[in-house]
């Protein structure tokens, strides 16, 4: 067994002791306040996880970044969580297949390549020594833009070509494409939409069908130990997912006012509609989009090589949920 593998082991086991036993310990449900999170809070704002599983409580875990959250489950600190779709992966391939599985799909789309009102870019032709971002090296955006310009052609400077990829975040970026140090960048919402209304910019390429955005996770702690529990989750999700549809107004509202509450900070209604309009909330398995952002995070050399990447789902709650 390698290093790596021992700690994370131990990490593994000084979790399980840190975390509460007994029948009635509260369910602790990671998250991120924002747009591509929306089933994950409008559940939380409904109640409809809460009286699910009542008299058990529920205990709400926002994070602003998926390897953050990931190592929170890794310290046993959250039984479930919703992730970006790389961060779920190489979470499961650091643990070996230990630590999580992915239960549910959560959004699609939601994503996309904006490019500056003045940076002449029109087609990936015009990218050669252009300045781009994405919010993080290794992230799902950052995978995406890394894929697009290898298809086209292009190498970044780190692999001797003339693209330039910086990884920075969504602040920045915005204040960067607004004064034109910045030619374009792959991001999620809401910042596809803060760059159109903020900065001027435009849509090169909507990421509508492209890789999942968010799932939702679980520990194999939870799947086993208290599995009924895990059941009733993924139900309550499938259920609000549904009722999302049903009534994409109000999700829409209810995703803003949890945004608000989480950074104090809203989003102007304009801008929120556009974000909501990219992005498709899902609770089906995106078994194919996971396949394909891990095919691509490895032929660019961005993910881990070796382990059962298949084995990472685990499609019986959902079934169970439409039961």
């Amino acid at each position: 067994m390698t290093r790596h593998v021992v700690g994370l082991a131990l990490l593994l086991a000084a979790g399980c002791k840190s975390q509460p036993s007994g029948a009635n310990a509260a369910l602790r449900v990671g998250f991120f306040p924002t747009v591509t999170h929306a089933a994950g809070l409008v559940m939380l704002e409904r109640g409809t996880l809460q009286q699910a599983i009542a008299p058990i409580a529920v205990e709400p875990k926002p994070f602003r970044a998926g390897p953050e959250a990931m190592e929170a489950l890794f310290a046993g600190a959250i039984d479930a969580c919703y992730v970006g779709s790389v961060p779920a992966i190489n979470a499961y391939l650091r643990s070996e297949g230990q630590a999580l599985r992915i239960v549910a799909g959560a959004a699609v789309g939601g994503a996309a390549f904006v490019v500056g009102k003045d940076s002449g870019i029109n087609g990936p032709d015009q990218l050669h020594g252009k300045k781009l971002a994405s919010p993080q090296l290794g992230n799902t955006q950052d995978i995406a833009l890394r894929a697009y310009l290898r298809d086209h052609g292009l190498k970044t400077t780190d692999k001797g070509g003339d693209v330039q990829v910086l990884p920075l975040g969504s602040s920045e970026i915005v204040q960067l494409m607004r004064s034109g140090g910045l030619d374009g960048a792959w991001v999620p919402e809401p910042t596809v939409s803060r760059l159109l209304h903020e900065a001027g910019a435009r849509v090169l390429v909507d990421e509508k069908n492209g890789y999942p955005t968010a799932v939702l996770v679980a520990t194999t702690k939870l799947a086993k130990e208290r599995p009924e529990l895990l059941a009733k989750l993924v139900a309550a999700h499938a259920e609000t997912v549904k009722w999302i549809q049903a009534h994409s107004d109000e999700a829409r509202e209810l995703t803003a006012k949890a945004i608000l509450t989480h950074l104090k900070k809203g989003l102007p209604d304009e801008v929120m509609k556009d974000a909501w309009s990219r992005v498709t909330v899902t609770a089906e398995l995106p078994t194919e989009g996971l396949a394909k952002v891990v095919a691509d995070g490895r032929a660019l050399g961005v993910m881990p090589s070796g382990g059962d990447v298949a084995a990472a789902t685990d499609g019986q709650w959902l079934a169970k949920a439409a039961k």
